[in-house]
């Protein structure tokens, strides 16, 4: 049975890859997935949400393929649109939480400038850890952006956003999750972002949807967390991030997702007690945590291999690539 992609998007061989066709695979990363016509969803929920954050959305796509062509890079690696993750999560932060217009020259040069370091961070990142680096790159550049702005006249930070709300909407707010996971909390971009993983992998779909419930039910019921924030999303989408990592690293073992998503809505609080955003954070540290405790286990406690970070599946590259 053909893939929903392949109607398209006829297949072609690795080095025979179109660099638009690498571009929205780059997007598509934002989920874990290698397919355009995810990578097409995931603009459009983008631009529903922010038509300036699909626009930077779309500079970070062309510039992380090509920056790693222009670093020597035409392996199987860059075909799957790993490149992309990171840079277009660096892209997709800047409309998130700075003032940006599209007479902002000053904010489209620190685009430039902030996905080229990412691009380049990436890229050393996977060279010297000896685990999948998944959204540690991009955290690094964004947590100095954003401790430099009160420096930088041209980074003018947003306000959190609150809301008043003190009564939860649950869809509301497993939407809004959804929908963050790219920056983008509304009810419509979590609808295409869900399409978009389901028409890649039906399972990580669900996985995702999974990880939006279990993230909105803590965080309401975690007693630092008020109901307007989990209806926003603002504490969900780590769920979403987390599940689908670690069902995909993991082995598709759907115990471990759904303990990551508990683990990473838990953690989000306590890092935001040290004054940063937290991002992506307790996605990428929940995500570790996992594959240590499966190192640990497979090493000295278990027969059977748990947690494997080479148990890749067949869309993805190898371990220490995951996750750019």
């Amino acid at each position: 049975m053909r893939a929903p992609v392949d109607y398209i998007f006829p297949p072609v061989t690795t080095g025979g890859m179109p660099f638009w066709r690498l571009v929205l695979r780059g997007s598509s990363q934002l989920c874990f997935q290698s397919n355009e016509l995810t990578g097409v969803f995931f603009l459009v929920a983008v631009l529903v949400a922010s038509p300036i954050a699909a626009a930077y959305l779309l500079v970070a796509g062309i510039m992380a393929p090509a920056g790693r062509m222009l670093m020597g890079e035409r392996g199987p690696v860059l075909a799957t649109g790993l490149p992309g993750l990171n840079p277009c999560l660096m892209a997709l932060s800047l409309p998130a939480f700075f003032n940006t217009g599209w007479s902002n020259l000053g904010m489209w040069g620190m685009l430039v400038v902030c996905v080229a370091i990412t691009i380049v961070l990436v890229r050393v990142s996977v060279a010297i850890l000896p685990f999948p680096t998944l959204a540690f790159p991009f955290l690094v550049v964004f947590w100095g952006l954003y401790a430099l702005a009160p420096e930088i006249d041209v980074l003018q930070r947003i306000a959190s956003g609150t809301s008043p709300d003190t009564t939860l909407h649950p869809l509301t707010a497993v939407l809004h999750s959804l929908g963050a996971a790219l920056f983008a909390p509304t009810i419509w971009s979590g609808l295409l972002y869900l399409a978009g993983v389901l028409l890649s992998n039906w399972r990580h779909g669900l996985v995702a949807l999974i990880g939006a419930v279990i993230g909105t039910l803590v965080s309401y019921y975690y007693h630092q967390v008020d109901p307007g924030s989990a209806n926003l999303g603002l504490y969900g989408f780590n769920g979403v991030l987390t599940a689908v990592a670690v069902f995909a690293i993991c082995g598709g073992q759907l115990r471990l997702a759904i303990l990551g998503a508990l683990a990473a809505t838990i953690l989000m609080p306590a890092i935001t007690a040290i004054g940063l955003p937290a991002v992506s954070a307790p996605f990428v540290l929940t995500t570790w945590l996992m594959l240590a405790l499966g190192w640990i286990g497979d090493h000295g406690f278990d027969d059977k291999p748990a947690c494997v970070a080479a148990a890749e599946p067949s869309t993805q590259p190898s371990h220490n690539d995951r996750g750019e």
